[in-house]
């Protein structure tokens, strides 16, 4: 079984922390082949790094106390220090640290991103090496300086911010400045040239922290471990994917 999780943004006031420290004891007995950490797991952007760490030690160690064979770790804009981190220390590193990944279940490939990818496509004339390093760098901000930046960023993407922060972030992120374009390009065969993929590849995200899944099954986004979205019964997401099958999950407690 592959596991997929996404956006917990631990070390941000809104996660639901809690809940996804229940969702790890109900998920100790599980036969996990591979656990993907989809980014965002933890957000540096908003706190102390290291303070970040010692706060959820007790959640490192529920995930390194999972039945899984393999755990992987795609880079967020948020956590994207990881990265760095894995560089740094090679194989003394805990976690497979990338960008993405590829994985074969039940004879079905599929391809994990963050997503973040799908915002810069359209943000011309920013381009993703120029946005990764604009990544990095804030989570190196702390706080407060985290904060203000995010604010910046938000203005830099619309200038309307009551109105966009009163949206969902699966509408901001559908109403960006060229309205259908985002989520047309996720669904669509047009999307391999872009990122990367090979045509036969299901793609696997999060970033926009609403989850979805389409009718043919060859989109998922795995949501969030946040308390953002208007309903309740959306968060704390997951993806399971089984000889093949993938489905879009809810931990209910």
């Amino acid at each position: 079984m592959i596991l997929v999780i996404s956006d917990v943004h631990l070390g941000y006031e809104e996660s639901n922390k809690d809940d996804f420290s229940k969702f790890l004891d109900k998920s100790e007995t599980l036969d996990i082949d591979h656990l993907v950490l989809l980014g965002d797991f933890f957000d540096f952007w908003r706190f102390d790094n290291a303070q970040i760490m010692i706060e959820n030690e007790d959640i490192l160690e529920k995930l390194y106390n999972l039945n899984a064979k393999n755990i992987h770790y795609i880079v967020g804009n948020h956590d994207y220090y990881m990265l760095y981190l894995s560089e740094r220390y090679g194989d003394n590193f805990p976690f497979t640290i990338s960008k993405n990944l590829r994985l074969e279940d039940g004879g079905n490939n599929f391809y994990f991103m963050h997503g973040y990818e799908f915002e810069v496509l359209s943000l011309d004339p920013m381009t993703l090496d120029m946005y990764e390093e604009f990544s990095e760098k804030m989570c190196y901000s702390g706080k407060t300086i985290g904060g203000i930046a995010g604010q910046v960023w938000d203005w830099i993407q619309g200038s309307d911010l009551k109105e966009k922060m009163e949206m969902t972030p699966f509408k901001r992120f559908e109403l960006s400045e060229e309205p259908e374009k985002l989520y047309n390009l996720a669904t669509s065969n047009g999307k391999s040239f872009l990122l990367g993929m090979k045509p036969d590849e299901i793609l696997v995200f999060g970033h926009t922290h609403d989850p979805f899944i389409t009718n043919d099954k060859k989109v998922v986004n795995a949501g969030s471990w946040v308390n953002e979205l208007p309903k309740k019964e959306d968060q704390n997401s997951y993806v399971e994917i089984s000889e093949g099958k993938i489905e879009l999950k809810y931990f209910k407690f």
